[in-house]
């Protein structure tokens, strides 16, 4: 069987009888996934709708392209919804007392993984993309999981824990397996992966041979090869040139550290050397060397003495 066939067979093994819904980033995966779940929709009557999590730094072009992604599928019939959250990201960085960092992630917490609950939420996560998901990522994520299926991964050879306390499963291929994932995804966040080991080269090839490159994300024909938060941490110099793209982000950043600097002396935190202003805090987090002192930032924004006058 191809990995094609792979990825249908485990869409249908999963969800055939309760359906599930479709995590849209607006990215190059989220187009090859949504691809599948259409061809499992027309073949075997796959039932599916999609979402898209707005995180409020989003590129212009990608609000315009799930805008009209939303319309394409709502014109077949497939529901198509575009979760807003409660807090913008400017919120989250001055509640937070700190911006975020490749250490501190709550941005994807809050923004991006606070819905699918009580769902099968399909990904289009793959193990290519960083070593972080080679890790923590498998055919079926749980990224919570309570004792019991703790308990059941640690005695089964088809579950993994992993580093960050979530279970994986690592193959489907025998009934007990499939019983224990169906029966817990109405009480755990179940992430599911068709391709989470497709490699870069077999996505391009499938984006290539079913003719979705026009389709895509026009980010991608404009010389970038992420779509993402526009000032990802874990984007490193990329950053640079998403910036220069979109001045108005750096400004929005900027106030938010204004803002953020603020809160801290008014909560008596103590800063940086460097944090005098928010210019210097939108300059310490945009370094290629800033892991110098994110390390020593806790949940609560405090900083060690090491860091701080």
């Amino acid at each position: 069987m191809s990995k094609e066939d792979d990825a249908i067979g485990m869409l249908m093994m999963i969800c055939a009888n309760s359906g599930c819904t479709i995590a849209d980033s607006g990215g190059k995966d989220s187009t090859v996934i949504k691809h599948l779940a259409l061809k499992a929709h027309d073949k075997y009557g796959l039932k599916f709708k999609i979402r898209h999590n707005h995180t409020t730094v989003d590129a212009p072009e990608t609000v315009y392209y799930v805008r009209d992604q939303k319309k394409i599928f709502e014109d077949m019939g497939i529901e198509y919804e575009i979760s807003k959250p409660k807090k913008c990201m400017a919120e989250l960085i001055i509640q937070h007392k700190t911006p975020p960092t490749r250490r501190m992630r709550y941005c994807c917490a809050e923004l991006k993984e606070n819905t699918g609950f009580g769902e099968k939420l399909v990904t289009g996560v793959r193990k290519a993309e960083s070593a972080n998901r080679r890790e923590n990522q498998g055919l079926i994520t749980f990224p919570k999981p309570n004792k019991k299926l703790v308990d059941t991964a640690n005695d089964s050879s088809n579950f993994r824990q992993t580093d960050k306390g979530g279970v994986v499963v690592l193959n489907l291929d025998n009934a007990d397996t499939r019983e224990i994932v169906e029966s817990c995804y109405r009480t755990h966040k179940t992430l599911i992966n068709p391709i989470v080991d497709w490699s870069d080269d077999e996505l391009w090839k499938y984006i290539e041979d079913e003719g979705l490159y026009d389709g895509l994300n026009p980010l991608y024909h404009c010389g970038f090869n992420r779509v993402g938060c526009i000032g990802c941490p874990m984007s490193g110099k990329h950053r640079w040139k998403e910036f220069q793209r979109y001045p108005k982000y750096k400004d929005y950043y900027i106030r938010a550290f204004g803002k953020m600097l603020k809160v801290r002396e008014e909560s008596g935190l103590k800063n940086m050397d460097y944090w005098t202003n928010a210019e210097k805090v939108f300059k310490w987090w945009m370094e290629d060397d800033n892991c110098d002192g994110q390390m020593s930032i806790d949940k609560m924004g405090n900083i060690t003495e090491d860091y701080t006058t």
